[in-house]
Formats: C-alpha cells, sequence, structure tokens
C-alpha cells in the first residue's frame, strides 16, 4: 500500500503532538490535588511593588524574608504581604510579634529536645502553617531581578541569636517524619539554609521565653554572571504580650549596626562558593547546613502540642504536619509535601 506524502505527514505531526496532550491530564490532576497548604505557598511578584520605610511592628499575617536589588544593590528585605498591596520593608525597620495565643507545650518526645525545653513547658511557636491573628513569617526567592540574575540558589545563614530564651527552626517532615532542624541558637557555628531560584518556604519559629529576640542572618549568592553577593540583617521579634514595640527597637540599637557585609557587584572573595549548599535536603528547594547535626532521629509519633488560646485553659492538640513546601512559579510545579493538621480536643 502506498501512503500519501499527506498522510505521513499528519502521522508525524501527531506523534509528535501525542506526548504533549498526555501530559494535560496529569498535569489537571496536579493541579485538582493540590493542598490548601499549597496553594497558601502560590504568589506571584511584581517588579513594581514599593519599598517602604519606618518603623513597623506585623502582629498578623503574611511575610517574607528574601533578597531584593535595591538600586542596583543586593539587599536582605522583608516582603510584607500583611495588607492589600504587598510592599518591601528593611529588616531593621521591622519588630515580628509572637504572641500569647501562639503558646504550645512542647512534647514528651525525644526528637524535639532541640527546643532546649523540657517536655510540657510552653513555648512560643510562629506555626509552619499559617493561623488567623498570628503572624506567618517564611522566606522567599522570588524578586523578579533576583530569579533573573540568579545562578544556583541563595543561601540564608544563621551567624548570631541574641534573646533571653532558645531559639529554633525547623520543618516538620510528615505525618511520621523526624523535624529537619534548620537553625538553633546553641549551635557554636554559622547555620545554612540553601534555597533554589524562585522558592517559597515556610517553617516553625519557637521561643522558649518571652521577651526580644534578635537573629542576625546573612544572605549570600552567586549570580549567573559569577558576581558574589552578600547582605546582612537582624531580624526582630518581640515574643510575648509583655515587650513592646519600642523596647524591641531600643534593645537593637544598643546592639549597634549590623555590618551589612559585601553588597558589591564584583566581590569575589571568601564567598566565592556561598551559593553552594553545605548538605542537600529531602526537597530539591532548601538545604540544612550545620544544623542537621542538631536532629534527632528516634520515634516515629506525630508532633502534638497543647495550644493555649489566650489566658484561658482550653488546651488544643495540634498536629504540626507537613514538611518543607516550596513553590516554583515559573515551573509551575508542586514540589511540596503535605502538612497535617490536629483538632481541638
Amino acid at each position: 500500500m502506498k501512503i500519501s506524502p499527506r498522510l505521513t505527514t499528519a502521522l508525524a505531526l501527531a506523534a509528535l503532538l501525542a506526548p504533549a496532550s498526555a501530559l494535560t491530564p496529569a498535569a489537571y490532576a496536579a493541579e485538582e490535588n493540590k493542598s490548601a497548604e499549597e496553594r497558601a505557598l502560590e504568589q506571584t511578584l511584581s517588579p513594581d511593588e514599593p519599598i517602604v520605610s519606618g518603623q513597623h511592628e506585623i502582629a498578623a499575617g503574611h511575610v517574607d524574608m528574601g533578597p531584593a536589588f535595591v538600586e542596583g544593590s543586593w539587599e536582605l528585605m522583608f516582603r510584607d504581604d500583611s495588607t492589600a498591596e504587598p510592599v518591601w520593608r528593611d529588616p531593621a525597620d521591622v519588630v515580628l510579634r509572637g504572641d500569647d495565643t501562639a503558646m504550645m507545650a512542647v512534647p514528651d518526645d525525644p526528637r524535639y529536645s532541640f527546643v532546649q525545653a523540657s517536655p510540657g513547658e510552653q513555648v512560643y511557636v510562629i506555626p509552619q502553617t499559617e493561623l488567623a491573628g498570628v503572624v506567618w513569617p517564611g522566606w522567599n526567592t522570588q524578586n523578579p531581578q533576583v530569579v533573573e540574575r540568579l545562578g544556583r540558589g541563595v543561601t540564608f545563614t544563621l551567624e548570631a541569636v541574641e534573646g533571653p530564651g532558645e531559639f529554633s527552626l525547623y520543618l516538620e517532615n510528615g505525618t511520621f517524619g523526624a523535624p529537619e532542624v534548620l537553625w538553633t541558637s546553641d549551635a557554636t557555628d554559622p547555620q545554612d539554609i540553601f534555597v533554589e531560584p524562585n522558592v517559597h518556604t515556610h517553617a516553625n519559629w519557637v521561643f522558649t521565653a518571652p521577651g526580644a529576640y534578635y537573629l542576625t542572618v546573612r544572605a549570600h549568592a552567586e549570580l549567573a554572571d559569577g558576581t558574589v553577593v552578600s547582605d546582612t540583617a537582624r531580624l526582630l521579634f518581640a515574643v510575648g504580650s509583655t515587650v513592646t514595640t519600642e523596647q524591641v527597637f531600643a534593645g537593637a540599637d544598643a546592639l549597634g549596626a549590623v555590618d551589612p557585609g559585601s553588597t558589591g557587584s564584583e566581590s569575589q572573595g571568601e564567598d566565592q562558593d556561598a551559593s553552594a549548599p553545605a548538605t542537600e535536603a529531602t526537597s530539591t528547594a532548601a538545604a540544612s547546613g550545620s544544623s542537621t547535626s542538631n536532629k534527632t532521629e528516634n520515634s516515629d509519633s506525630t508532633l502534638q502540642v497543647g495550644l493555649m488560646a489566650g489566658g484561658g485553659a482550653l488546651l488544643l492538640a495540634l498536629i504540626v504536619g507537613g514538611v518543607l513546601l516550596a513553590r516554583r512559579s515559573a515551573a509551575a510545579k508542586a514540589e511540596a509535601f503535605e502538612q497535617s493538621t490536629g483538632g481541638r480536643v
């Protein structure tokens, strides 16, 4: 049988189009099956979002730390999304408040010994999953100019912690997974979190005592053109209802200015491999550096903590489940693990 050239062309075209068509239902299903937590992390940043100045407290709503290019200079900033129109702020102008409504009891589980508090002791937790009326800090590498110019990714390094108690930052790795410790105040060396371009992440921030806390964080990276950039900022937290915003700012003034480090466009010194992660995490979105040594690997019970509602005696049993939730908007990929939450008891 002789096949006409027209039919041959049509068959070849159909063969080329078939794989793309076959992916469409799967992509549609992935979109339909996204969890509420995954959808909460989806965001698109505009290149026109303004930078504002002036001291400001954020007590509820969404805020991310992340790098941005400000008049051509790489700077670690806060993207304040707690109001209708997102704005960027200097971390030195921002106090993040973790109030008494976010108090939880430390579980009787050796996997959470990194919190540096006794089982049953009440600590302040700003959770990985957004709660109404509680500030929801995370981090992103989604500034449009950063995404355009970035190489492998950004490393966020915790260099110092000042405060009246212990601090830790960790991720819940699924219902039965051990917590993944990213930062702790008792570590002796700087601790790294490596984040790929165009990623948005949230974790659990834990403070063991009320008061003012100051986290010195450096964001450093190698750009696609080989330029190494770095900036250091101090994150300010007011933990508990007894400390005022004014007291936190006064304490920051007493500590003195933070050395921003090298932000120039030609720095090629000791930060030459700044964007290379010390340790790859289970997700491609982030990795933990020296802090991973603080992680315990014991039983597989879930984290269950009591949430104190104001000054009342009502306790909630909360399973702060889930894993590092990351969203790469440009690739439209769902690179996040599931989180689970418990109900009231």
